[in-house]
Protein backbone atom coordinates (compact mmCIF):
# COMPACT_ATOMS: atom_id res chain seq x y z
CA UNK A 1 0.00 0.00 0.00
CA UNK A 2 1.43 3.36 -1.07
CA UNK A 3 1.66 6.39 1.19
CA UNK A 4 -1.06 8.10 -0.83
CA UNK A 5 -3.40 5.13 -0.45
CA UNK A 6 -2.65 4.89 3.28
CA UNK A 7 -3.41 8.57 3.69
CA UNK A 8 -6.71 8.22 1.83
CA UNK A 9 -7.69 5.24 4.00
CA UNK A 10 -6.80 7.18 7.16
CA UNK A 11 -8.81 10.23 6.03
CA UNK A 12 -11.79 8.07 5.10
CA UNK A 13 -11.73 6.36 8.51
CA UNK A 14 -11.44 9.72 10.28
CA UNK A 15 -14.35 11.12 8.27
CA UNK A 16 -16.51 8.10 9.09
CA UNK A 17 -15.73 8.52 12.79
CA UNK A 18 -16.62 12.22 12.70
CA UNK A 19 -19.90 11.49 10.89
CA UNK A 20 -20.71 8.76 13.44
CA UNK A 21 -20.01 11.06 16.40
CA UNK A 22 -22.13 13.85 14.89
CA UNK A 23 -24.96 11.39 14.27
CA UNK A 24 -24.70 10.04 17.84
CA UNK A 25 -24.80 13.53 19.32
CA UNK A 26 -27.79 14.48 17.16
CA UNK A 27 -29.58 11.27 18.11
CA UNK A 28 -28.84 11.90 21.80
CA UNK A 29 -30.20 15.47 21.63
CA UNK A 30 -33.29 14.32 19.75
CA UNK A 31 -34.04 11.74 22.44
CA UNK A 32 -33.58 14.35 25.19
CA UNK A 33 -35.85 16.87 23.47
CA UNK A 34 -38.61 14.62 22.16
CA UNK A 35 -38.51 11.47 24.29
CA UNK A 36 -40.99 10.57 27.00
CA UNK A 37 -39.72 11.31 30.51
CA UNK A 38 -39.44 8.78 33.33
CA UNK A 39 -37.74 8.71 36.73
CA UNK A 40 -35.59 5.75 37.75
CA UNK A 41 -33.48 4.71 40.76
CA UNK A 42 -29.80 5.39 40.18
CA UNK A 43 -26.34 5.53 41.71
CA UNK A 44 -23.10 7.27 40.73
CA UNK A 45 -19.78 5.56 39.97
CA UNK A 46 -16.67 7.25 41.36
CA UNK A 47 -14.01 4.84 40.11
CA UNK A 48 -11.12 6.05 37.97
CA UNK A 49 -10.29 9.64 37.08
CA UNK A 50 -13.72 10.90 38.10
CA UNK A 51 -13.06 14.66 37.85
CA UNK A 52 -11.21 14.39 34.54
CA UNK A 53 -14.26 13.37 32.50
CA UNK A 54 -16.90 15.41 30.72
CA UNK A 55 -19.72 13.20 31.95
CA UNK A 56 -21.15 11.79 35.16
CA UNK A 57 -21.01 7.95 35.26
CA UNK A 58 -24.47 6.74 36.26
CA UNK A 59 -25.76 3.26 37.06
CA UNK A 60 -29.49 2.72 36.50
CA UNK A 61 -30.53 0.03 38.95
CA UNK A 62 -32.84 -1.85 36.57
CA UNK A 63 -31.53 -5.11 35.15
CA UNK A 64 -34.25 -7.74 34.80
CA UNK A 65 -37.72 -8.36 33.36
CA UNK A 66 -40.13 -11.21 32.77
CA UNK A 67 -39.50 -12.81 29.37
CA UNK A 68 -42.29 -13.14 26.81
CA UNK A 69 -40.78 -15.18 24.02
CA UNK A 70 -41.04 -18.71 22.64
CA UNK A 71 -37.32 -19.42 22.48
CA UNK A 72 -34.23 -18.73 24.53
CA UNK A 73 -31.98 -15.69 24.58
CA UNK A 74 -28.40 -15.38 23.41
CA UNK A 75 -25.92 -13.23 25.30
CA UNK A 76 -25.73 -9.87 23.54
CA UNK A 77 -29.05 -10.38 21.74
CA UNK A 78 -31.12 -7.26 21.15
CA UNK A 79 -34.33 -7.34 23.18
CA UNK A 80 -37.25 -4.96 23.64
CA UNK A 81 -38.48 -3.86 27.05
CA UNK A 82 -42.13 -2.89 27.22
CA UNK A 83 -42.37 0.10 29.58
CA UNK A 84 -44.97 2.23 31.34
CA UNK A 85 -45.21 4.65 34.27
CA UNK A 86 -46.43 3.96 37.77
CA UNK A 87 -48.62 6.43 39.66
CA UNK A 88 -45.59 8.50 40.72
CA UNK A 89 -44.15 8.76 37.21
CA UNK A 90 -41.40 6.21 37.78
CA UNK A 91 -40.37 3.81 35.03
CA UNK A 92 -41.99 0.38 35.15
CA UNK A 93 -40.62 -2.51 33.08
CA UNK A 94 -43.67 -4.58 32.16
CA UNK A 95 -41.90 -7.37 30.26
CA UNK A 96 -39.22 -8.13 27.68
CA UNK A 97 -39.72 -9.66 24.25
CA UNK A 98 -37.65 -10.57 21.17
CA UNK A 99 -39.58 -8.41 18.69
CA UNK A 100 -40.26 -4.68 18.44
CA UNK A 101 -43.62 -3.70 20.00
CA UNK A 102 -46.08 -1.89 17.76
CA UNK A 103 -48.39 -0.15 20.21
CA UNK A 104 -46.41 0.60 23.37
CA UNK A 105 -43.36 2.50 24.56
CA UNK A 106 -40.21 0.39 24.66
CA UNK A 107 -36.48 0.39 25.37
CA UNK A 108 -33.90 -1.50 23.32
CA UNK A 109 -31.40 -3.40 25.48
CA UNK A 110 -28.84 -6.21 25.18
CA UNK A 111 -29.54 -9.47 26.99
CA UNK A 112 -27.07 -11.04 29.36
CA UNK A 113 -28.86 -14.30 30.07
CA UNK A 114 -32.25 -15.93 30.67
CA UNK A 115 -33.12 -17.94 33.79
CA UNK A 116 -36.49 -19.26 35.02
CA UNK A 117 -38.50 -16.95 32.79
CA UNK A 118 -36.52 -13.83 33.72
CA UNK A 119 -34.17 -12.11 31.31
CA UNK A 120 -31.23 -10.13 32.69
CA UNK A 121 -29.78 -7.17 30.81
CA UNK A 122 -27.64 -4.06 31.07
CA UNK A 123 -29.55 -0.81 31.10
CA UNK A 124 -28.62 1.02 27.86
CA UNK A 125 -27.74 4.41 29.39
CA UNK A 126 -24.84 4.99 31.78
CA UNK A 127 -23.80 8.65 31.66
CA UNK A 128 -25.00 12.23 31.85
CA UNK A 129 -22.82 14.78 30.10
CA UNK A 130 -21.60 17.64 32.32
CA UNK A 131 -19.03 20.40 32.16
CA UNK A 132 -15.77 19.67 34.05
CA UNK A 133 -16.38 22.66 36.34
CA UNK A 134 -19.77 21.20 37.27
CA UNK A 135 -18.21 17.81 38.08
CA UNK A 136 -15.66 19.44 40.40
CA UNK A 137 -18.46 20.74 42.62
CA UNK A 138 -19.81 17.28 43.40
CA UNK A 139 -19.13 15.80 46.83
CA UNK A 140 -18.04 12.19 46.61
CA UNK A 141 -18.61 11.72 50.33
CA UNK A 142 -22.20 12.99 50.27
CA UNK A 143 -23.09 11.02 47.16
CA UNK A 144 -21.57 7.73 48.33
CA UNK A 145 -22.08 7.79 52.09
CA UNK A 146 -24.32 5.20 53.68
CA UNK A 147 -26.16 5.33 56.97
CA UNK A 148 -27.74 2.72 59.22
CA UNK A 149 -31.48 2.92 59.85
CA UNK A 150 -34.04 0.71 61.54
CA UNK A 151 -36.72 -0.79 59.32
CA UNK A 152 -40.06 0.08 60.91
CA UNK A 153 -41.70 -3.14 59.74
CA UNK A 154 -38.99 -5.70 60.59
CA UNK A 155 -37.14 -3.65 63.25
CA UNK A 156 -33.89 -4.74 61.64
CA UNK A 157 -30.93 -2.37 61.15
CA UNK A 158 -30.20 -1.85 57.46
CA UNK A 159 -27.61 0.04 55.43
CA UNK A 160 -29.00 2.60 52.98
CA UNK A 161 -27.68 5.54 51.02
CA UNK A 162 -27.60 8.80 52.97
CA UNK A 163 -29.10 10.67 50.01
CA UNK A 164 -31.64 9.39 47.50
CA UNK A 165 -30.25 9.45 43.96
CA UNK A 166 -32.56 9.13 40.97
CA UNK A 167 -32.31 9.95 37.28
CA UNK A 168 -34.71 11.50 34.80
CA UNK A 169 -34.43 9.58 31.56
CA UNK A 170 -35.94 10.24 28.15
CA UNK A 171 -37.06 7.42 25.84
CA UNK A 172 -37.68 7.74 22.09
CA UNK A 173 -37.92 4.92 19.54
CA UNK A 174 -36.23 2.54 21.96
CA UNK A 175 -33.28 4.83 22.65
CA UNK A 176 -32.54 6.19 26.13
CA UNK A 177 -30.76 9.36 27.27
CA UNK A 178 -30.19 10.57 30.82
CA UNK A 179 -31.37 14.17 31.11
CA UNK A 180 -30.85 14.81 34.81
CA UNK A 181 -29.50 13.15 37.92
CA UNK A 182 -31.39 14.18 41.05
CA UNK A 183 -30.23 14.11 44.67
CA UNK A 184 -33.21 14.22 47.00
CA UNK A 185 -35.19 15.71 44.11
CA UNK A 186 -32.65 18.48 43.30
CA UNK A 187 -30.47 18.41 40.12
CA UNK A 188 -27.03 17.13 41.13
CA UNK A 189 -25.24 20.03 39.39
CA UNK A 190 -27.15 22.53 41.57
CA UNK A 191 -27.07 20.89 44.99
CA UNK A 192 -23.38 21.61 45.79
CA UNK A 193 -21.70 25.00 45.62
CA UNK A 194 -18.17 24.22 46.84
CA UNK A 195 -15.41 22.53 44.85
CA UNK A 196 -14.34 19.14 46.16
CA UNK A 197 -11.37 16.87 45.55
CA UNK A 198 -11.29 13.37 44.18
CA UNK A 199 -11.66 10.74 46.89
CA UNK A 200 -10.91 7.05 47.07
CA UNK A 201 -13.68 5.33 48.97
CA UNK A 202 -13.22 1.93 50.66
CA UNK A 203 -16.64 0.63 51.64
CA UNK A 204 -17.32 -1.31 54.82
CA UNK A 205 -17.79 -5.05 54.28
CA UNK A 206 -19.29 -5.88 57.68
CA UNK A 207 -21.07 -4.31 60.60
CA UNK A 208 -17.79 -3.90 62.51
CA UNK A 209 -16.17 -1.73 59.82
CA UNK A 210 -16.70 1.82 58.61
CA UNK A 211 -16.40 3.41 55.17
CA UNK A 212 -12.93 4.93 54.76
CA UNK A 213 -12.21 8.05 52.70
CA UNK A 214 -8.73 8.92 51.41
CA UNK A 215 -8.02 12.46 50.19
CA UNK A 216 -11.11 14.09 51.70
CA UNK A 217 -11.76 17.65 50.50
CA UNK A 218 -10.86 20.44 52.90
CA UNK A 219 -13.77 22.19 54.55
CA UNK A 220 -14.67 25.67 53.47
CA UNK A 221 -14.55 28.45 56.08
CA UNK A 222 -18.33 28.38 56.41
CA UNK A 223 -18.32 24.59 56.94
CA UNK A 224 -15.63 24.93 59.62
CA UNK A 225 -17.78 27.46 61.46
CA UNK A 226 -20.75 25.12 61.38
CA UNK A 227 -18.68 22.22 62.74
Amino acid sequence: MTKKTSLLVFLAAALCEIVFLVWMRSDYRSTLLDGGEYEVPASIHFQGAFYERNYLPVSINISEASWQGDGGVQAGQEIYLGISKDDSGHLKIDHAQPNKPFSEAYIIARADNLADGTVYFRFPADRMYMLPEQLKKLSVVELSERVRVRDEATKEIQDKMKNEVTAQIHVKDGRVAIGRVLVNGVPVEQIYTTVGKNLRVKYATSGTEKDMYDGQAALTNEEEKIN
